[in-house]
């Protein structure tokens, strides 16, 4: 598999040089695309990119841009040259869980879009929380909600959150397998639970110092055929950036799951 990251560079980090460093490390992608947009040239911008030998992985969406109409969403990932468009969470996710009937309109504004975008030949995909594993309703959760109600939205499954939720993520990755159309590895420390607390929160780690089956997962997702691993980590712990970026790689090579 190739590896890609979201979330770098880090504050403070120079762009350019970040992005030549974490090619020399064997990243070969990167998610949210628009980093490369508005800051000088566009195409020159993206073509320094692609000299890099890196490919833009997805570009980001949300729910309200998605009712607006697809027009904007298509336009930036053709431009990226990218064939995923992906929204990080549903509105209904940040605060009490809705009313049904309001979750079922964003479930299908998105199928709708997803719908759309498929015919331009672009993925509109769903990344996951823990919210998603954690609230229901009539027992069932969320996320089986969205995928038995929806034909062409496909799943991010970010394995970390659902890792968090109490759930194996390398059985998610077998029930939504060909729903799945990228994943988020990452890794944490802590201690998971159900209940909703804000001093609840995992300690976000580099792979394989965590809680994470990391080599399950990346076992699986070979097994799979899935092309892409996509690392993250939303806040550093002991190490800068560059040295967590440079850890999980090489835990990742390291598997012989990953070039």
């Amino acid at each position: 598999m190739k590896a890609g990251w979201i979330g770098f560079p880090r504050k403070g980090d120079d762009f350019w040089e970040s992005l030549e460093l974490y090619a020399k490390m064997g990243y070969k992608g990167m998610e949210g695309g628009e980093a490369l947009l508005g800051k000088g040239n566009d195409d020159e911008n993206i073509a320094r990119f692609h000299d890099l030998g890196l490919t833009v992985l997805t570009v980001s969406t949300s729910v309200d841009e998605l009712k607006k109409g697809t027009e904007a969403v298509i336009e930036r990932a053709k431009l990226l040259q990218t064939n995923r468009a992906t929204i990080w969470a549903s509105p209904a996710m940040y605060s009490d869980l809705p009313p049904k009937a309001d979750f079922y309109a964003e479930i299908e504004a998105m199928e709708t879009a997803a719908a759309a975008m498929a015919k331009e030949n672009i993925q509109l995909c769903y990344h996951n929380h823990e919210k998603e594993f954690q609230r229901c309703y009539n027992n069932v959760m969320i996320l089986d909600h969205m995928v038995l109600n929806t034909r062409h939205l496909k799943i991010e499954l970010d394995v970390m959150w659902a890792t968090w939720a109490k759930m194996d993520p390398i059985a998610l990755l077998k029930r939504y397998d060909n729903r799945i159309a990228a994943v988020h590895i990452k890794d944490c420390i802590g201690t998971p639970s159900y209940e909703e607390k804000p001093d609840n929160q995992p300690t976000f780690t580099a792979l394989g110092t965590g809680l994470v089956d990391i080599r399950g997962v990346l076992q699986c997702m070979h097994e799979l055929e899935h092309e892409w691993v996509v690392y993250e980590q939303d806040n550093m712990r002991n190490l800068s950036a560059n040295q967590s970026m440079a850890l999980s790689y090489l835990y990742m090579k390291e598997t012989g799951l990953v070039e």
